[in-house]
């Protein structure tokens, strides 16, 4: 898929705008971009037509994405695979946490607020709303909301949405509107596999808490003080009642809290630009003792952080 646009050739300082000017003039409404503080600026969009498909891929680092109009788009939507990183949608009233691995669909006429909680990559495929076939209780329930794909049709579309991403010239060789068919009913046939009844109050009510629970966490990995009780004030809830939401999860809240830690300290400790130190590192994400950190991260990978640090100067990175 040929790379349409990146931030890599421009400037550091006159990356933001660039992208601002360049987005605007490709999609027609501008989406503005507050990139996340400690790392530099980074995007890139690759993008392919094969009527009435489009297929983009995109990548970059951690920020919020807003596009604040609603205008008359021609009733596209947009099929958002997330690949890598967490990513909290606000669209159409309903506010999602995805994680890698997770389909939503939104309607690229409505507002959107997006924020990429750290470096990401997704595919999206934008098809008109009508192939969908969808009425509007279906729509009120779809969209927005997260689909996993760990089974079923909605795996086999998720292993397709990659492929196609990585052989995106297939849409312009012969064969290309099969192809697009093939897309399109594959869509089609993950949303209608989908469980049709709406889920029960109080499943449909863990799930909503249990979303916000974890983005308020996520949003404050960096507080050495962030624990239960201060999480529980944040959003309301009794502690209690977050030990319950995590009853069905495979780690305790505290368990997780510290796993995102360590999987974000990891990889800052393999960038090289801005080249933290790990005394550095450790207290961005949340750890105010270091030998705590060590060990630590120690058990979560099997490696310390300065064999992790060792990696980069080993490739030639360093």
């Amino acid at each position: 898929m040929p790379t349409l646009l990146s931030t890599d050739p421009i400037k550091p300082g006159e990356r933001l705008d660039w992208w601002h000017a360049r987005t605007a003039e490709l999609f027609g409404t501008p989406y503005r971009i507050e990139p996340d503080a400690g790392a530099p600026f980074h995007m890139g969009l690759s993008l392919e037509f094969a009527e009435p498909l489009a297929l983009f891929a995109a990548d970059g680092c951690a920020h919020h994405a807003r596009r604040m109009s609603d205008d008359d788009d021609g009733g596209r939507v947009v099929v958002h695979f997330q690949i890598g990183g967490h990513c909290t949608i606000n669209t159409e009233g309903r506010e999602t946490l995805l994680k890698p691995g997770d389909l939503t669909l939104h309607r690229v006429s409505r507002s959107q607020d997006l924020h990429f909680h750290e470096p990401y990559r997704q595919v999206c495929a934008v098809l008109p709303g009508s192939s969908l076939a969808l009425d509007p209780g279906d729509w009120s329930r779809l969209a927005g909301a997260a689909i996993p794909t760990a089974t079923g049709t909605a795996a086999v579309l998720a292993d397709h949405l990659q492929s196609l991403a990585r052989h995106a010239d297939a849409l312009q060789q012969p064969g290309a509107a099969a192809l697009t068919q093939i897309t399109v009913g594959l869509i089609c046939a993950t949303l209608q596999g989908l469980d049709r009844d709406r889920p029960g109050p109080c499943q449909g009510l863990k799930a909503y808490h249990l979303e916000r629970v974890k983005r308020y966490a996520l949003a404050r990995l960096h507080d050495p003080g962030l624990d239960m009780d201060r999480v529980a004030d944040g959003v309301g809830l009794s502690t209690r009642y977050i030990h319950r939401l995590f009853e069905d999860e495979s780690l305790s809240f505290m368990r997780w809290v510290m796993k995102e830690r360590l999987q974000r300290a990891h990889a800052q400790l393999r960038q090289t630009v801005p080249r933290r130190s790990i005394a550095e590192t450790a207290y961005a994400w949340g750890f105010s003792d270091h030998a705590h950190f060590t060990r630590s991260f120690r058990r979560q990978f099997g490696m310390s952080p300065s064999d992790v640090r060792g990696l980069d100067q080993v490739s030639g990175k360093g």
